[in-house]
């Protein structure tokens, strides 16, 4: 009886083999090896690209019994007023992310400022403490706004390393839209670091981290939108009521802050005993 011929292994290819077996030997095992890494890979990668790395702002839920403010305000896009990079550094000493540029790969897309103006539109919207707010792309736009916000993304910096903090900074201004008047601005920066346990639990989740991460920076930017607004509050409070002091009003006359038309036509209902 014939035998067959014996199996020879040459390198990662095999000798008297039939086409569709699947051979393993002591040289064959760096092929295997190299396949599954390979098939790892692929499946990594498959996994990330299934990962929802949108960010969206979430605003801040209204709190009861605050007074709505009657003014109109329209919220038009922010400037880059961020340094000329994307990514800087490097694995061995962090790397600095302008997020107002561009994401992070599979972790969180671009903080663009068109994107916190509208976030900062929302949120005012959200709180309840103006009559109407909305974003809108240009000047033209405007209808019957009392008020309009521009403003500056000034830092959307994010480090990877952990040993610097973040670095979010705005500069806005709010302009009374008849006679563009300039009434009101503001700075405001935050600098944070994540908290060391952001990611406990999440072990290889990708998408855990992710959400985990998208809701810090929440936190962050709503903390922000806080501190800007509850000083606009105040800022077109104080104004409204010196407003109504010029002509000898109480300011008890009016319980709530108006803008300068909404005041000159509360006088004349006061001074006409309405």
């Amino acid at each position: 009886m014939k035998q067959p011929p014996p199996t020879e292994f040459v390198g990662e290819s095999v000798k008297g083999s039939k086409k569709g077996d699947i051979i393993m030997g002591s040289k064959g095992m760096g092929g295997t090896i190299k396949l599954i890494l390979i098939v790892a890979t692929g499946l990594w990668l498959m996994a990330g690209c299934s990962v929802n790395d949108k960010f969206v702002y979430m605003p801040t839920a209204p709190v009861g019994g605050v007074q709505k403010l009657p003014v109109k305000i329209a919220v038009l896009p922010f400037k880059d007023g961020t340094e000329n990079f994307t990514t800087r550094g490097n694995l061995f000493i962090g790397m600095t992310h302008n997020l107002a540029k561009g994401g992070i790969n599979i972790q969180i897309t671009a903080l663009t400022p068109e994107l916190w103006a509208k976030a900062f539109a929302n949120d005012m919207a959200a709180s309840g403490a103006f009559r109407t707010v909305r974003f809108i792309y240009s000047p033209s736009e405007l209808s019957d706004e009392d008020y309009y916000i521009d403003g500056t993304l000034r830092k959307a910096y994010f480090f990877t390393d952990g040993s610097l903090p973040n670095e979010f900074a705005l500069g806005l201004r709010t302009v009374q839209r008849v006679g563009n008047k300039l009434v009101w601005e503001k700075e405001v920066t935050k600098e944070w670091k994540l908290p060391n346990d952001i990611f406990e639990g999440c072990g290889l989740g990708q998408q855990c981290k992710n959400d985990r991460l998208h809701a810090e920076i929440n936190r962050v930017m709503q903390g922000l939108f806080e501190e800007v607004r509850t000083d606009l509050v105040r800022s077109l409070e104080v104004q409204s009521r010196n407003r109504a002091g010029e002509v000898g009003i109480a300011p008890t006359a009016f319980p709530l802050p108006l803008d300068s038309e909404s005041v000159d036509a509360e006088i004349k209902k006061v001074l006409n005993g309405k």
